[in-house]
C-alpha cells in the first residue's frame, strides 16, 4: 500500500538508457544525430508512473500524480551502440542537467488510503460452499513430453560476447576468483554494457523453448476458434482444446511458460510460493453462494475474498486439513480487490460471467491484474474444489514481476531474460491499444486448489448482502 517515486535523478549530471523498436519511425533521425554527434539542447522524456512502480507496490495512484512523470534533459549527447539482429535500438542518453517538469522528488514512498469494494448483492436463496486454497499457479503442463527442450538461463558466453577483447579480458580477470560473471553482474551484458534485465531488446533474440501440446486448461477469451480470420482485437495465435472438448482455448502464457523448468507444476516458484501459503501466509477464499441445486442453477455468485488466518495441516507440508473457520480479512489492502462474479451451475460444474477486471493477491507481495477474468469450478468427490481461472495479463505487469529488476530468477527458475521478452511480445494477444495498436495482454490460465472450509456466519450474512465490508481484525 505504497506508491513510489520515479528513480530519475533529482539533479544531473546524468545519463539515462533506453530502447527504441527499430521499426519506429522517428528511429532514423535519432541515429543520424547520435552518427553526426550534435549535442540536443534540450530533450523531454516521459514515463508511465504506475509503470515506474516497484513490482510489489499496491493500491490506487493518487489523483495528484500524474499518469506520466515528465523531465527535461538538457545538453544532452547520445550513444548508439548497434547490436545486430536486435529487436530494439539501444539509446544513451548523457546530459548535463536535469529538470522535473509535472512532480517534486519525495524522499520515502507515499502511504496509501483506500476502501473495502463494493461488490454486488449474492442471490438470496440457496446455501453457500466456502474453500480455503490450497494451491494456486499458472497452468503450464499439460503432458511430460510437451517440451523437446527446455529453456536454459544464460551463459558465461553472452556476458562477455558484446564486450571488446580488451574490456572482456579485464573482466574474466577481475571476476577470475569470483565463480565467473554472478547474478549481480550478469544483467549487465548488453553493448556497453547496458542492463539487458531493464532493457532485453538491446540484444539479438537467443530464441525461447515452447511447448508442443494440443490439449490445455483454460478460456476462450476472444470467442474465437481459430480456424478463420481473429477478431480486430485479437492477434492471430494458437488456440487449443481442453480436457473436456471445449475448443478455441486461449492461453499463450502456457506457451511462455511451459518449458520453463521453474514455473511447471513440480517447479521451483509454484512450490516454494504454495508452500509459503500453506505454511501460514495470506489465505485466499473462494465461496460459491446462492446453490439451490448442486447439478443445475442458472444463478449463483462466486467470491474472492482474503483471511489473514492460517491454514491447518496434519503434520505434513502437504495436507490441508478441511472444514477450519476462517474470517475475511478487513484490510482494506486485500479487501479493496474482494471480487464476485456471476455464474451458473451446469451439470454439476460452475461457470462464470467475465469479470472487466480482478486484481489477485497470490501472497503479501505477489499482486497482480487479471483482465476480462472468468472461473470454472468443479466440486471434488472429497468435499473440495478444482478450479480455473483465466483472463488476459498486462505483459509488462507481467514481465516487470518475473523479471523483478534482477537477474536471481533467470537463474533460480530457468530462463533466459531478452529470449522470454521477445517471446511474451510475439505470443501477446489481446487487450489491444486503440492509440498505438499494441497488444498489451496475453491470455493467460491457472489453475486453483481448495478445501472445504467456513466462513463465521455474520460475516456471511453481510456478504450475501453486497456492498463494501468493514470487518474487524479480531
Amino acid at each position: 500500500m505504497k506508491f513510489s517515486g520515479p528513480l530519475t535523478p533529482a539533479k544531473g549530471p546524468s545519463s539515462l538508457s533506453l530502447a527504441i523498436d527499430k521499426r519506429n519511425p522517428a528511429l532514423p533521425g535519432l541515429m543520424e544525430l547520435c552518427r553526426s554527434g550534435t549535442r540536443i539542447e534540450k530533450l523531454v522524456f516521459a514515463e508511465s508512473s504506475e509503470m515506474e512502480r516497484h513490482p510489489q507496490e499496491h493500491g490506487p495512484r493518487p489523483a495528484d500524480i500524474p499518469a506520466y512523470y515528465e523531465y527535461s534533459l538538457n545538453q544532452v549527447r547520445l550513444a548508439c551502440p548497434v547490436v545486430d539482429g536486435a529487436p530494439e535500438q539501444a539509446i544513451g542518453l548523457h546530459f548535463d542537467s536535469i529538470e522535473w517538469l509535472n512532480y517534486k522528488p519525495q524522499p520515502e514512498p507515499r502511504p496509501l488510503i483506500t476502501q473495502s469494494a463494493r461488490l454486488p448483492a449474492a442471490p438470496r436463496s440457496g446455501t453457500s460452499r466456502a474453500f480455503v486454497v490450497s494451491w494456486f499457479a499458472p497452468i503450464a503442463d499439460s503432458k511430460a513430453d510437451q517440451c523437446p527442450r527446455m529453456n536454459r538461463k544464460p551463459t558465461q558466453d553472452e556476458y562477455f560476447a558484446l564486450m571488446s577483447p580488451t574490456r572482456a579480458a579485464e573482466q574474466r580477470a577481475a571476476l577470475s576468483g569470483k565463480g565467473g560473471a554472478n547474478t549481480t553482474v550478469l544483467p549487465f551484458r548488453g553493448p556497453d554494457e547496458m542492463n539487458v534485465t531493464m532493457l532485453p531488446g538491446i540484444v539479438a533474440d537467443p530464441g525461447h523453448a515452447e511447448p508442443v501440446a494440443a490439449t490445455v486448461r483454460g478460456f476462450d477469451l476472444d470467442g474465437d476458434d481459430g480456424s478463420g480470420p481473429p477478431p480486430s482485437r485479437t492477434r492471430a495465435h494458437r488456440n487449443f482444446v481442453s480436457p473436456d472438448g471445449r475448443k478455441g482455448i486461449d492461453n499463450q502464457l502456457f506457451v511462455i511458460q511451459g518449458c520453463v523448468a521453474g514455473w511447471r507444476r513440480d517447479g521451483f516458484l509454484p512450490m516454494i510460493g504454495n508452500e509459503l501459503r500453506r505454511a501460514g501466509g495470506l489465505s485466499i477464499l473462494v465461496e460459491v453462494s446462492g446453490i439451490d441445486d448442486d447439478r443445475n442453477d442458472d444463478d449463483v455468485a462466486v467470491t474472492i475474498l482474503y483471511s489473514a488466518d492460517p491454514m491447518r495441516r496434519d503434520g505434513t507440508s502437504k495436507n490441508v486439513l478441511p472444514d477450519f473457520t476462517f474470517r475475511v480479512n478487513g484490510d482494506p489492502e486485500f479487501s479493496q480487490d474482494f471480487a464476485r462474479f456471476k455464474g451458473r451451475i451446469v451439470n454439476g460444474v460452475v461457470t462464470t460471467d467475465m469479470l472487466d477486471k480482478l486484481v489477485m493477491h497470490e501472497g503479501p507481495a505477489t499482486t497482480w491484474t487479471l483482465a476480462e477474468a472468468k472461473m470454472r469450478i468443479e466440486f471434488t468427490q472429497s468435499g473440495g474444489m478444482s478450479a480455473t481461472l483465466g483472463g488476459y495479463r498486462d505483459w509488462r505487469e507481467y514481465l516487470a514481476a518475473a523479471f523483478f529488476r534482477s537477474s536471481d530468477y533467470e537463474n533460480t527458475i530457468g530462463f533466459n531474460t531478452p529470449a522470454m521478452y521477445n517471446a511474451v511480445r510475439r505470443a501477446a494477444d489481446g487487450l489491444k491499444n486503440p492509440q498505438t495498436e499494441e497488444f498489451e495482454g496475453i491470455s493467460a490460465a491457472y489453475e486453483i486448489e481448495g478445501i472445504a472450509a467456513y466462513i463465521p456466519p455474520e460475516q456471511q450474512v453481510r456478504l450475501k448482502a453486497g456492498g463494501r465490508y468493514e470487518f474487524a481484525n479480531k
